[in-house]
């Protein structure tokens, strides 16, 4: 073990540089470091005892390896060769992409994965030197982990600010004028998102181009804005059509129908918001380095504002999820695969595999683009009018795929032609993919597939109509995502591999044994991660990531043990907010899975990470369940922070706790009862208005957007939609005068409402509204316990919003004396009671808690 790390109190404290771990060292070994849980705790053959001068960590990942030498050991290149070497094994055998050499004068940057010097976005060496105190060393680490790869050297180019804000304002003017559903919105978007991008990219030429079409709204002709419109319906429109035509399902990349009708035809008043949104294209700047993310995170944020989120839900897969998920598959990923997700949705699961390996899964000649690799892609789309998805897919298949058009701007039809292979619009029956009886067909699927069992009954009418699907869908699951399941078996080949995320009925319902019997009589169990409730945006769910191997022989008995992992975390929150957080279990699962697999039997002995058990095969029991997060104890789960430690209690301990609760109760009821007995006689009030600006100043908080949330800090609490709980904190307020009162309210959600009294800083956001209270004879908390009075009277909720004008409308009573002015002490006495009682409901929900939670020995 290592005195290093604990006489500099490392093991705790280390430095940081940005939001890593970096460990200044020299003196402690891998094994050390291994042993003290700073990296994974599996097997480093033959560098358990070597020593590294500085590592870079975040969540047991290593993210560099810094070699320190003196001066006269780095002066020729001969000497900053061998400093290299000397630790490049080292690297990776860590698993990490990156080695940085430094003297602290002069520093080599090395892409461990390819034994060469990175260089920087215009082709020359990395000079910078390493300042692990600097803090533009972190940015540039991010860049350099996240650009550096098997078959490239070079610094990416600095990528655009994400344009998901810029989606949503466009929504809104689209929305406005059209009312048309977010769907219709979104695929309006991302057309005229494409027309944009292929213009940037040098795609298009100068007379069908985005720059030329905004030119047109300045001819001087009577009505430009018209005829730009209709130059884009009928002259650009077909031109990028035919630059990249549909395949036989009739979608491509571009199928927006707000601004462009079904007979192809410019719509007929659209023009002047046709032009607003363009001008918010024209001043958003060029698309040309567009984030790989967006498409996903862009379909997410039109999945907020959608009211059919419940149908959109089952196409969106968190990026964290499927990153995860690409990497424990990333061995399979080579040239002659055939590859599918079967509910492809916007086609993440196919992308991100040949994100990093572009350039040699598909080659570029002058008449020819031609790819190395099978992918197929199908979805059955989510409305019976507007069954496009798959065009999201293709659009986001033509970003990823943007370096290789920009450079081969004439082979837009090769491309077409691949992007439409590629994603594939099943509509020829409701069963969608499943209407194909496929076997032993592709050598990996990733997928997602939807789980729902109301309505599978219908698909199921579907299979029995067609005798070959009879044959096929033999196993009788429940639900569709059963079925799926049963799909991707039979659709793998020998020795295939699959990774699907499935929820939990399959692992636990009585009526899908026979579906857990046909996984054990066709395949292989490698792992089954369990992954937290409300992973998924639109459903709090429970999940697993199963991993399956086909068997090359079914009469072949299953001997090797599976992986089991509890995750908790998946690195950003699980709410409608998606906040990057710094916990991720899914990292750690995917480096013990990788591991796993090169030996199974060994790695029991060498695990002690506690969130993941090696299960015999024994256990997969198909008549018991497979919900493996049941199989960690309850101590496990208490010492892992899962789950809160309880205490057995006797019979007569409960005993004693039910009398206890009960004399509370009693307690409360004779409060209650004498607060009745003392009722005053009847009080005057005066009613006034929210409106009434004599008393009262309504306004909205400054919108603020989630990425802007991720980097504020401060000491000044900022409100949404909760108003009672801040959701970050900022330096400065949006608010200049804290000289009164004021009343928080929800504009969304629930309708609470929270005091703020005079001279307490704050923020409020776009979700959150404040009652400015002027008058200081009107005391907050009883205006709150009007407002609370009164909640039900006006019925806002999440389906009629507390928006401004609505709230303008309330009318409050307010106590006054002989004279007509406001009673203050009435106020008081009001406000203490509702208070009280207000305390009272929470002391009794805690008592009835204590009772409901508590477990006891009856023995």
């Amino acid at each position: 073990m290592s005195e290093e790390l604990l006489q500099r109190g490392l093991i705790n404290n280390p430095e940081k540089i940005g939001k890593w771990d970096f460990y200044n060292i020299s003196s402690t070994t891998v094994n050390a470091l291994k042993n003290y849980g700073i990296i994974s705790n599996i097997n480093y053959p033959g560098v358990e005892k070597k020593k590294v001068d500085g590592i870079i960590v975040q969540n047991k990942k290593v993210i560099a390896v810094v070699e320190y030498k003196t001066p006269a050991e780095f002066k020729t290149k001969k000497a900053k060769n061998k400093a290299i070497k000397q630790e490049i094994e080292v690297a990776k055998k860590l698993g990490t992409k990156l080695l940085i050499a430094t003297d602290t004068k002069e520093s080599i940057w090395v892409n461990v994965l390819t034994n060469k010097s990175i260089v920087d976005e215009d082709g020359n060496e990395l000079k910078y030197n390493f300042d692990p105190k600097n803090e533009k060393t972190a940015n540039l680490i991010e860049k350099v982990v996240n650009s550096i790869n098997e078959n490239n050297n070079k610094i990416k180019p600095k990528q655009l600010v994400n344009p998901t804000e810029l989606a949503k304002q466009i929504w809104q003017d689209i929305w406005s004028v059209s009312g048309a559903t977010p769907e219709n919105c979104l695929y309006t978007f991302v057309e005229l998102f494409i027309f944009k991008y292929l213009s940037d990219l040098g795609v298009l030429s100068q007379g069908i181009n985005f720059d030329h079409l905004i030119e047109r709204f300045d001819y001087k002709i009577e009505n430009p804005n018209e005829e730009a419109l209709e130059f884009y319906a009928g002259t650009i429109r077909p031109k990028i059509k035919e630059l990249f035509p549909a395949s036989n399902d009739g979608t491509t990349i571009i199928n927006g129908t707000i601004f462009v009708s079904k007979a192809q035809k410019a719509v007929k008043g659209y023009s002047t918001v046709f032009k607003r949104v363009l001008y918010r294209f024209r001043d958003y700047g060029k698309l040309e380095n567009i984030d790989y993310d967006f498409k996903s995170q862009l379909f997410e944020s039109f999945l907020k504002e959608s009211i059919s989120k419940k149908n959109w839900g089952q196409f969106f897969t968190p990026l964290k999820i499927v990153r995860a998920i690409v990497e424990m598959a990333k061995d399979e990923i080579k040239e002659g695969i055939k590859i599918c997700d079967p509910a492809c949705g916007v086609g993440k699961f196919l992308l991100e595999p040949i994100a990093a390996k572009m350039e040699s899964l598909f080659t570029v000649s002058k008449t020819k683009v031609s790819p190395k690799i099978v992918m197929r892609g199908f979805d059955k789309g989510f409305d019976n009018d507007e069954q496009k998805t798959i065009i999201l897919a293709k659009a986001n298949m033509l970003i990823y795929f943007s370096d290789l058009i920009k450079e081969n701007p004439t082979l837009t039809k090769e491309f077409a032609k691949l992007f439409n292979e590629s994603f594939i619009l099943k509509t020829n029956s409701i069963l969608g993919t499943l209407s194909d009886p496929v076997e032993d067909e592709y050598d990996l699927i990733l997928t997602n597939p939807p789980y729902v069992t109301s309505g599978s009954s219908n698909l199921k009418e579907e299979i029995k109509k067609d005798g070959d699907l009879i044959n096929y869908f033999k196993i009788n699951a429940m639900g569709v995502e059963g079925l799926f399941l049963e799909w991707i078996i039979r659709a793998l080949k020998p020795n295939g591999k699959a990774y699907v995320i499935v929820p939990d009925g399959i692992m636990n319902r009585q009526n899908d044994r026979n579906l857990r019997q046909f996984i054990l009589d066709e395949c292989i169990i490698d792992a089954i991660i369990s992954l937290p409730l409300k992973t998924f945006f639109n459903t709090n769910k429970k999940t697993y990531i199963l991993c399956l191997t086909k068997k090359n022989i079914k009469s072949l008995i299953q001997k090797d043990p599976v992986l089991t992992y509890f995750v908790s975390e998946i690195g950003e929150s699980r709410d409608i907010y998606r906040f990057e957080i710094e916990k991720n279990d899914l990292v750690e699962a995917v480096t013990l899975y990788s591991f796993f697999k090169g030996n199974k039997k060994v790695f029991e002995k060498i695990n002690s990470d506690k969130r993941c058990k090696i299960q015999p095969i024994s256990r997969f029991n198909p008549d018991l369940n497979w919900s493996v997060d049941r199989w960690w104890t309850k101590e496990e789960k208490i010492e892992l922070g899962i789950e809160d430690e309880e205490t057995l209690m006797s019979t007569s301990e409960f005993g004693s706790l039910v009398n206890d609760v009960s004399q509370s109760l009693f307690e409360y009821s004779a409060f209650l009862k004498d607060i009745s007995e003392k009722k005053n006689k009847k009080l005057n009030k005066i009613q006034i208005s929210l409106s009434d600006e004599k008393y009262f100043k309504l306004f909205i908080g400054k919108r603020l957007l989630k990425k802007d949330l991720r980097q504020i800090e401060g000491d000044l609490p900022v409100y949404s939609a909760n108003v009672k709980e801040p959701i970050a904190y900022q330096l400065d307020s949006n608010i200049k005068d804290f000289s009164n009162h004021f009343i928080l309210w929800g504009i969304d959600g629930d309708f609470e409402f929270n005091v703020i009294h005079k001279n307490n800083k704050f923020v409020t956001t776009d979700h959150c509204g404040a009652i400015r209270i002027l008058s200081d004879n009107i005391i907050p908390e009883y205006l709150l316990f009007e407002l609370e009075k009164n909640k039900h009277k006006y019925g806002f909720d999440r389906g009629l919003r507390a928006s401004l004008k609505n709230m303008a409308q309330i009318t409050v009573e307010i106590p006054c004396n002989e004279k007509n002015e406001f009673d203050i002490e009435e106020q008081r006495r009001f406000a203490e009671m509702y208070m009280k009682i207000d305390e009272i409901k929470v002391e009794i929900l805690g008592e009835l808690n204590k009772l409901e939670k508590q477990s006891i020995e009856y023995i």
